[in-house]
């Protein structure tokens, strides 16, 4: 498989990206930026240190100025671009399993896709210029803008970060606005304890026994890189991203939201909603223009535009416990004042890209019945009574099938669609 993905870098350590290449993409990018500064920061997986050094010192050759973060969640280098109007890389593979390293690129706290990237790594055209390294701190600048406005958070809070880049940053910014923290796991593990690091309620159910054993206000779960999280209530229920979007959008009065295709379509009686295609730098485009108030996606990323344009998951979790300080009540109790989300999502897995543009045609056939299509990010078919959503995934080589019912009954007919589609 082709490294250079939609929106970043990244393969399997080290079959597909190892030092040799890293020390490549570093020169290629430092001959892309130029004269701009570069911060560089990494996550705790196999690998991400020597993929780390390679590629800064492939940076170093080609005249970069890269200053040096340390390891840490990806929001911490996106926020120093953000800040100093410069680029920021993290060395991860976010949610990827613990084979798989990565190169994460921002500019100006948006994501740069690798198409150029990969233009000057093919042509072998590297700047000749001797770079200047610089350790450097931004931790403390992140957590200070973060927490600015929380005030005193006195809650109970769980934290899951899988043993990923928020495990010791997660507790920390908790502790700051006096909330008392319990965290599920308290040292980095390069497996991520034996679990895929993402955000998914059956990667939860520890975390939900947790908040109700110790009785909690609620759990925070990060993914690898600190910007996908996944909320569970009081009661120890994990809560659907859609439900946990309808919390954040009512009660910080989020008006204007940029939402994924196929994001529920509930979320429509609470914020005027403009969809996007499915993936961060979409919903990044629609929050650097400062035109909407908030961004999500299915796959429990949360973007707030009085923050900056990016998701992240521990200012989503401090967003949380400001409701719930705010408001004295429960978030279970929250919660109830929502529709019931009757919501799935399928993939379909293939081995080669070919195979997938013949799947698709196949689902593209099977649909022709249906005249009212949207084709702004695969084929969405809205129904009278919910939707069905089919899409190639741009990060891995799967199809994503997703679809909604407004009941229960109405989520098991169109079921029974998609399985005639896809079949």
């Amino acid at each position: 498989m082709d490294i250079f993905k939609s929106y970043d870098i990244r393969g399997l350590y080290p079959q597909e990206i190892n030092e040799d290449k890293a020390f490549r993409i570093g020169q290629s990018i430092g001959t892309f930026i130029k004269n701009k500064p570069i911060f560089v920061n990494y996550d705790n997986r196999k690998g991400s240190v020597e993929i780390k050094q390679n590629f800064i010192a492939g940076l170093l050759k080609v005249g970069a100025t890269v200053y040096e973060l340390g390891m840490g969640p990806v929001t911490v280098s996106a926020f120093a671009s953000f800040v100093e109007d410069a680029y920021g890389v993290c060395i991860s593979a976010s949610h990827n399993p613990k084979e798989y390293t990565g190169i994460l690129m921002y500019k100006k706290g948006v994501t740069v896709t690798p198409e150029p990237i990969k233009a000057v790594y093919t042509s072998g055209k590297f700047r000749d210029k001797r770079g200047k390294p610089i350790p450097f701190g931004y931790d403390g600048k992140y957590i200070d803008y973060i927490t600015r406005e929380m005030g005193k958070l006195d809650i109970r809070v769980g934290i899951d970060s899988m043993g990923g880049s928020t495990t010791y940053i997660a507790p920390f910014v908790f502790g700051r606005v006096g909330a008392k923290v319990n965290s599920l796991r308290t040292s980095t593990s390069q497996d991520f304890y034996g679990k895929v690091p993402e955000p998914l309620a059956e990667n939860a159910r520890e975390l939900c026994e947790l908040v109700r054993k110790e009785k909690l206000d609620f759990g925070l779960q990060l993914d690898a890189d600190g910007d996908r999280c996944l909320i569970v209530d009081d009661s120890g229920k994990a809560l659907d991203p859609m439900v946990t979007a309808m919390v954040l959008i009512k009660h910080l009065k989020l008006n204007r939201t940029a939402a994924t295709i196929a994001c529920s379509s509930r979320l429509e009686a609470y914020t005027d909603v403009k969809y996007t295609k499915t993936g961060r730098p979409n919903v990044e485009a629609k929050m650097k223009t400062g035109k909407y108030d908030f961004g999500v996606e299915t796959a429990s990323h949360f973007y707030f535009g009085a923050y900056y344009p990016f998701s992240d998951g521990i200012l989503t979790g401090l967003l949380i416990a400001s409701i719930i300080k705010k408001t004295g009540r429960k978030l279970s109790e929250l919660v109830e004042e929502f529709p019931q989300i009757y919501y799935k999502n399928i993939s379909l897995k293939f081995d080669s890209a070919e195979k997938i543009k013949h799947k698709m045609a196949s689902i593209k056939k099977n649909l022709k019945q249906y005249k009212n299509q949207i084709k702004l990010d695969g084929v969405k078919v809205p129904l009278h009574d919910g939707f069905m959503l089919f899409r190639p995934s741009n990060t891995e080589p799967l199809i994503r099938v997703y679809y909604e019912g407004m009941t229960e009954s109405a989520l098991k007919r169109i079921g029974r669609l998609v399985n005639t589609v896809i079949a």
